[in-house]
């Protein structure tokens, strides 16, 4: 389960997308399928360290591929 701590801030589809250089329409296949952990309230609200934890899991799948 997910906890969040007083220091992530959560972010928004525009943030999310400017951080990771994607489009809205792949940011939100991120959100809906759960590869990127959210919640909505209204609008997605995203925790920073939930694009942490993705940025991690995609590097070591890449590392993975390449090794």
């Amino acid at each position: 389960m997910f906890t969040l701590n007083t220091q992530d801030e959560l972010l928004s589809i525009d943030q999310l997308c400017e951080r990771l250089f994607i489009s809205p329409t792949t940011a939100y296949r991120l959100l809906q399928t759960g590869e990127i952990k959210a919640f909505k309230l209204g609008t997605w609200k995203i925790p920073e360290a939930s694009v942490r934890d993705y940025i991690k899991r995609m590097c070591l799948q890449h590392e993975n591929r390449a090794g």
